[in-house]
């Protein structure tokens, strides 16, 4: 190669190296890497579910003043017109001296302003405030029972696809073991040292590893879709995650389950509700007490202008006889509503107390496996290294790596599989509780 041909050569690469180096950031774009913490502060901000109840929080809000409306004035303005027709058959009529028989028309006009006031209703309209007051609060630990819910699913979906993510790397690496197989007993049957069956079993190997690989990343690409899901923004350009650590949260049984019977959002509304029954109940026998009402009106009429001005003043008394037993009726279901909230509220308490201890059980039980398959994963792949190491030297069979493979393999799935139990047990706890962290 002569000093031209050399120079050519060297420019061209160089100039490669320029442009590769200069579009590189323009098509290679890195994917965004978001934390549990970032992941969350979206789905509060981005998710429906959680936006419609806020509205839900708003529309129960609004509800208390249109409860406080019954301590005001009630105010309406009414204008008319009426034209009137009446037929006069026989006899005869005089107006005016004169005397005529027939029909006649007639006009009215009229413009009047009434102010209705409730002036006691023996704690009516202040009950009613109460009730709403109280499903009011009702409803903000609703909204606050589907914060956390949220938040679960998306803890939930995020160790979910964290451990997608290690089971992936670990069928790449049982990918890597099985081809570096595969080439050594290549080598071995090329020189005569081992028999044509070695290739081939170790062929199927590298299939069967490329099959786990394929279903590693289905699994994957799921698993990201599931916490768009969550986060309730499926639209999302595709994202990386951090690795979040694994690490033993220190949470003790007892003062969990206090905490719950105080936090727990469902039990909280139970008990709102249940309060609310009661107030209703008191109010409907209220309905059995009069209700004083004062009304005014001021205003215009007559059959033609100038209008003629009156005015009325009226003070009632309003108080019910006989509804058709329907206020007992409502008597009844008031009570049954406080029954059944009174119960409903001892089966939460239970089911609560229930499902905490049993998730303690569980996260102990994770912990547990967590550290014993810690120990067990290092043995593995120990054992692999060993294995391979002593097929390399032609000391080793082929079964041997095949096992090592295969027990590098499922150490590494249950090892994923009790970290990925342990945080979503301990995620369920937190949300039962009534706590976010």
């Amino acid at each position: 190669m002569n000093k031209i041909s050399v120079f050519i050569t060297v420019t061209l690469l160089a100039l490669f190296f320029i442009i590769d180096t200069a579009l590189f950031p323009v098509f290679a774009e890195e994917l965004e890497v978001l934390s549990l913490d970032e992941c969350i502060d979206i789905a509060l901000t981005k998710n429906p579910e959680v936006i419609a109840s806020k509205f839900g929080v708003e529309k129960s809000f609004f509800k208390i003043g249109e409860a406080r409306s019954g301590y005001f004035p009630q105010l309406d303005l009414s204008l008319g017109y009426q034209r009137r027709y009446q037929e006069n058959r026989g006899g005869k009529k005089e107006y005016n001296g004169y005397s005529y028989s027939g029909s006649e028309y007639s006009n009215e006009y009229s413009g009047q302003l009434s102010l209705t006031q409730t002036l006691f209703d023996f704690g009516k309209t202040s009950k009613q405030v109460q009730i709403q007051q109280e499903l009011y609060k009702a409803t903000e630990w609703q909204d606050r029972d589907t914060v956390l819910q949220i938040i679960y699913n998306v803890k939930e979906a995020y160790f979910y696809l964290l451990k997608s993510q290690k089971q992936k790397q670990t069928a790449e690496e049982v990918l890597r073991q099985a081809q570096r197989h595969l080439d050594l007993a290549k080598g071995f049957y090329d020189v005569g040292l081992k028999p044509k069956i070695e290739v081939t079993k170790a062929e199927v190997e590298v299939s069967n590893a490329k099959l786990n690989l394929i279903t590693a990343q289905k699994e994957l690409k799921q698993a990201l879709l599931n916490l768009k899901v969550a986060m309730g923004i499926i639209d999302i350009p595709d994202f990386a995650i951090k690795d979040e650590e694994y690490a033993v949260r220190k949470l003790d049984e007892n003062e969990s389950l206090n905490i719950a019977i105080q936090r727990n959002p469902q039990l909280q509304a139970m008990k709102l509700n249940k309060k609310a029954s009661i107030s209703s109940e008191e109010l409907v026998k209220k309905e059995y007490l009069p209700v004083f009402t004062g009304t005014g009106t001021y205003g215009y009429s007559n059959e033609d202008f100038p209008l003629d001005r009156q005015w009325t003043l009226l003070f009632q008394m309003n108080l019910p006889i006989f509804s058709g037993w329907s206020t007992t009726y409502k008597l009844k279901q008031a009570k049954a509503d406080t029954s059944y909230y009174s119960y409903k509220e001892e089966s939460l308490r239970q089911q609560i107390i229930s499902q905490i201890k049993n998730l303690f059980v569980q996260l102990k039980e994770a912990s547990q496996k967590i550290d014993t398959l810690k120990i067990t994963l290092k043995q593995a792949k120990e054992n692999l290294e060993l294995a391979m190491g002593r097929y390399e030297v032609g000391i080793g069979s082929s079964i041997e790596v095949v096992d090592a493979i295969v027990l590098y393999e499922q150490s590494n799935t249950q090892y994923w599989q009790a970290v990925y139990d342990y945080n979503v047990t301990y995620a369920q706890i937190l949300k039962t509780v009534g706590m976010e962290k």
